[in-house]
């Protein structure tokens, strides 16, 4: 295999990589849309009695129940009602300052809003529970972090419960992004499977990629159930639907394997597959606290697996791929294997090539 080639295959591998990877960096108005990891997170320390709350995506929107029976108003960053939940479910407060601020994109609240404007309740729910944003969960990130220190302080949002006053609160912590030296199982990883192409043994390509397509599928497996199983704040029908076919591919897949009824096909649809999970995760590398249904450790192994995996496997797909052409063409200059005077590893290749993919 020729240099040019090589290098040819590393650029086709780091293209995919980068944009793979620079998909997930989208966001919304209030931080990732689905993120798996975070530098900071909000703690609840107290709840009223008669309701139910939890932080979701870190530090980024509060979600609260609260119990059929109670009337309890959210007041927004001025002290003016937010949210009122009642018998009646949930309304917001289209004169308060955060209904505006928590529109996408942001609006700029009218002049003049305050805690003695009248309110203007709209019905935003039926149930009796709900999920905004809210900045003060966050407040204490934008300061200036002490070396060392990982309780940033405490944070509170006001309430009214039954016309009494009230609050949910609690404290803001910080925790390092883990060491880079868990990207280096990616940059390994692929320089073995190049010094292993050099070898040009295609039996040995074959069996390199179905060890990667193993661990590509395993990693996937794990770093896929522990990302749709992670309750945002409840795990909901999608992200069971989005489980669900991802098993029916990993089983679809390993049974491919099982039965070596694979090509380079197959082998690029898992490489894709992982590659595209690993990078929409690479926050867990990058970020101390991992939100996902699975220990911080178990996660970044699932998750470096995907990627180290997927992007070896890269190269030898484009191997794979180019062997049965190289192996036609050979037959279009000089016959079939074993004639016109052919080289013992141009037949070698060339009977790989007319061998027919199961």
């Amino acid at each position: 295999m020729g240099l040019s080639c090589q290098l040819r295959r590393v650029v086709w591998v780091l293209v995919v990589i980068v944009a793979v990877l620079a998909l997930p960096a989208t966001a919304a108005a209030h931080g990732p849309i689905n993120p798996a990891a975070s530098s900071f997170l909000a703690r609840i320390g107290h709840v009223p009695a008669g309701a139910e709350a939890k932080v979701v995506d870190g530090d980024q929107r509060m979600w609260l129940k609260v119990a059929p029976g109670e009337t309890l108003v959210v007041l927004d960053y001025s002290q003016a009602p937010y949210l009122r939940f009642d018998s009646a479910g949930v309304q917001v407060n289209e004169n308060s300052q955060m209904y505006y601020l928590n529109q996408v994109p942001v609006e700029v609240p009218p002049a003049g809003l305050g805690p003695r404007t009248r309110p203007h309740w709209l019905p935003a729910s039926s149930g009796h529970s709900y999920e905004w944003h809210d900045g003060r969960l966050s407040d204490l990130s934008t300061t200036t972090l002490t070396p060392g220190a990982s309780n940033l302080g405490q944070w509170r949002i006001a309430l009214t419960v039954n016309g009494a006053p009230s609050a949910l609160s609690g404290g803001l912590f910080y925790r390092p992004s883990p060491s880079i030296v868990w990207f280096w199982p990616i940059i390994v990883c692929l320089l073995c499977v190049l010094a292993a192409l050099r070898l040009r043994r295609p039996e040995l390509d074959t069996r390199v990629a179905r060890w990667l397509a193993v661990g590509s599928l395993a990693g996937f497996a794990v770093a896929i159930t522990g990302q749709q199983l992670h309750g945002r704040p409840t795990v909901t029908v999608g992200q069971a639907i989005t489980l669900a076919v991802a098993a029916a591919f990993v089983v679809w897949a390993a049974r491919r394997l099982i039965l070596r009824r694979h090509g380079w096909f197959t082998f690029f649809l898992i490489a894709a597959v992982a590659i595209w999970e690993g990078g929409s995760l690479t926050a867990v590398l990058v970020d101390g606290y991992v939100l996902l249904a699975l220990p911080p450790l178990v996660a970044r192994i699932a998750v470096v697996t995907c990627q180290a995996c997927g992007a070896a496997m890269l190269p030898v797909v484009f191997a794979l791929a180019e062997r049965p052409a190289a192996g036609r063409a050979k037959r279009r200059r000089g016959g079939p294997p074993g004639v016109n005077g052919h080289r013992p590893e141009d037949v070698t290749e060339d009977l790989e090539a007319w061998q027919p993919s199961a």
